[in-house]
């Protein structure tokens, strides 16, 4: 039985519009690293562990920026919240007045 040719496909056609300017943005951000996989044996698993290093990149600054948000978010509601005790103490203290 002879073996019939396979088409090739390209996977990146079954991709949505959107997905496939995230993947191009994607590509170029790694492009930096290109010196590097160019010279590595295999260069598309060096590709993807490029890729898989910048996306562990940029969870790393958003996890600190997130971490920054919740300090602030939990100041002011401390700041509210002192104020809303001392509010509640002075309206306990006049009705015992």
């Amino acid at each position: 039985m002879e073996e019939m040719p396979t088409k090739r496909t390209d996977w990146k056609e079954f991709l949505s519009a959107n997905d496939e300017e995230q993947l191009n943005a994607l590509l170029h951000r790694i492009s930096k690293y290109r010196g590097a996989y160019k010279n590595a044996d295999d260069v598309r698993k060096a590709q993807l562990w490029v890729a898989c290093l910048d996306l562990f990149k940029q969870n790393v600054a958003l996890h600190k920026r997130l971490s920054f948000v919740e300090d602030v978010l939990t100041t002011i509601y401390d700041k509210y919240k002192a104020k809303d005790e001392k509010r509640l103490e002075l309206i306990k203290a006049m009705e015992q007045f």
